[in-house]
């Protein structure tokens, strides 16, 4: 499938030749992930409810249980963010045989962890008969266990290619990442839609999904092979003075992705221990909603580590902080955007989605409000990736860590209290506020590590853009509270395109005209005339030499930190 190619990574000392790509890379990858996002999104709209109908409630609330429980014990030890972060930097470094000797030692700490996590996953088949009795029957929680040992045993493979994704992105291929992931997708929602008319139950529709997770992890290894060239060589090893640093930040990672667990991998353990096996379903329905707002708002994040690693390695300090606060404002801005569009879209018609697409059933009209509660955070968090990704490349993850101590502390803390008296709804809340201490802790981190000013960054995101969400979401909240059901003979689905295509037409012109500024549309003009640059290049190379030469070097700087986003 993947042709080789041995010159692909060559020159990594030419920051401009990588820049020029990067561009491009990041439009392909903004194109694909978008459309895998899109696929996924519209799979959700249509299995979960027909996942649900077809094995019922209980059996669905079992899936989501199974899935939180390996992930809440499947810890990475901050091998993820460790492999990324210095990835980034010894291709920043021009360091190819760094880079392959660092994936040589990751790669046996990962199988060493296996070794490990094959214990728990045997601990957790035995445990959760016991742990589970008072939701689930005998015969529910047998099935539990086949799920634990399906979920576990995919678990154990994909672990540790999880460095593979992570070369690929160092190297900046966004879009064969996402076309993988695109893939993945295509084949999960042809395999599910056979299980359930065959009727294969929970376990036959798990199975698959595991099946198209295989499939993907087999397909970046061969493209990191062939056409990376980058090899596994378990023979290479790393200098003791490397290894000890890798320890020690992955020290600190591993405390943030414990803390990270302790939020909404924990909740539906919680629920099912303190509450009923319905909240636990419904939860999982609010689980699948919220990621797939965070994760469309947030496609881009992963995309700029490598820019800010670069960045990092030129220029005095006052260069640095100023590129680096630049940067983050162009990524913040379309990163608002983006989830300003999504979460207060859901907010003007997410009563009406969440009724037809759960076949009117009023149990699940709790979701709408767990939704709200969480997503919020959303809005303020995702603008301020160029931050954490800044607070990876210079080392300061200890403070980031901490941090997720004492929102891990307090989740825990109200979760076990507010879900035994509210459910669903009382773990959001409990999310909701200790994702709340935690992101302020974490601005006064990026303002003592980082010296950048937030008060200049927040003005430049939000003091335009709250304007047009005031406007575009208030005429949303009217249609919907309003636009009566009578005229439409009752169909909701017809009020929920009304309210929908009126936010979206409103959203869309208020930014347009007060979101961005003048400067700004003509720079999202240029973006768009990349983009069709890019698709005429192929077939008529004669002409898109003039077009080339029109830009200048400076523009071309300012166009690549946003012309994957803007793509999407």
């Amino acid at each position: 499938m993947f042709k080789r190619k041995h010159k692909a990574i060559s020159d990594e000392t030419n920051v401009e030749r990588i820049e020029h790509k990067s561009k491009k890379n990041i439009t392909l990858g903004a194109i694909f992930g978008y459309v895998a996002i899109l696929v996924s999104i519209a799979s959700g709209l249509i299995l979960t409810p027909w996942i649900i109908d077809t094995i019922g409630e209980r059996s669905y609330g079992l899936y989501g249980l199974a899935t939180s429980v390996i992930a809440l014990f499947l810890l990475d030890f901050g091998l993820t963010t460790t492999t990324n972060t210095y990835l980034a930097k010894l291709r920043a470094a021009g360091d190819k045989a760094g880079v392959q000797r660092f994936l040589a030692a990751i790669f046996k700490i990962y199988l060493t962890l296996d070794v490990i996590f094959v214990i728990v996953i045997a601990g957790l088949y035995f445990v959760s008969p016991y742990l589970y009795q008072n939701s689930y029957s005998q015969e529910e929680t047998k099935t539990l266990q086949y799920l634990i040992l399906i979920v576990g045993g995919y678990s154990l493979v994909s672990f540790p290619s999880t460095c593979f994704t992570g070369v690929i992105s160092t190297y900046e291929k966004f879009g064969m990442n996402k076309f993988i992931d695109l893939i993945q997708k295509l084949v999960y929602l042809g395999l599910t839609i056979v299980a359930i008319k065959l009727n294969w139950g929970v376990i036959g529709i798990t199975a698959v999904n595991v099946s198209s997770g295989l499939l993907a992890v087999i397909l970046r290894f061969v493209y990191m092979r062939l056409y990376l060239n980058v090899k596994l060589d378990l023979r290479l090893r790393i200098s003791k003075e490397e290894m000890k640093s890798v320890f020690v930040f992955s020290a600190w990672s591993l405390i943030f992705s414990i803390c990270s667990r302790l939020v909404f991998n924990v909740t539906p353990s919680i629920l099912g221990i303190v509450s009923t096996a319905k909240e636990v379903a419904i939860f999982t329905v609010v689980i699948t909603i919220e990621g797939y707002i965070y994760t469309f708002g947030a496609m881009t994040s992963s995309f700029f580590l490598a820019k800010v690693a670069r960045s990092d390695s030129t220029g005095t300090d006052e260069e640095k902080r100023e590129h680096l606060q630049a940067l983050a404002q162009k990524i913040g801005k379309l990163q608002f955007f983006v989830i300003s569009l999504i979460f207060f879209g859901f907010v003007c018609c997410g009563q009406e989605f969440i009724t037809f697409w759960m076949n009117g059933n009023e149990s699940y009209q709790s979701v709408y409000w767990c939704i709200f509660a969480l997503c919020a955070y959303d809005i303020f968090y995702i603008p301020q990736v160029a931050f954490d990704s800044a607070m990876y490349t210079h080392g300061f993850i200890k403070p980031l860590a901490i941090n997720s101590i004492v929102k891990a502390a307090i989740n825990l803390g109200l979760s076990f209290w507010l879900s035994h008296l509210y459910g669903a709804i009382g773990a959001a809340i409990a999310i909701m506020v200790a994702r709340w201490v935690e992101l302020f802790l974490n601005n006064y981190a990026y303002k003592r590590y980082l010296k950048i000013s937030l008060l200049r960054f927040f003005k430049h995101i939000y003091l335009r853009g709250f304007i047009t969400l005031i406007i575009s979401a208030g005429i949303g909240l009217v249609l919907h509270y309003f636009l009566p059901l009578k005229p439409f003979n009752g169909d909701i689905r017809i009020k929920f395109l009304i309210i929908g295509v009126t936010f979206v037409i409103v959203y869309l012109l208020c930014s347009l005209f007060i979101t961005f500024t003048k400067e700004e549309r003509h720079y999202y003009l240029g973006v768009l005339f990349e983009l069709l640059h890019i698709k005429k290049k192929a077939p008529k190379q004669v002409e898109a030499k003039p077009s080339e030469t029109e830009e200048t070097s400076n523009a071309e700087e300012v166009v690549e930190e946003k012309d994957g986003e803007k793509q999407a």
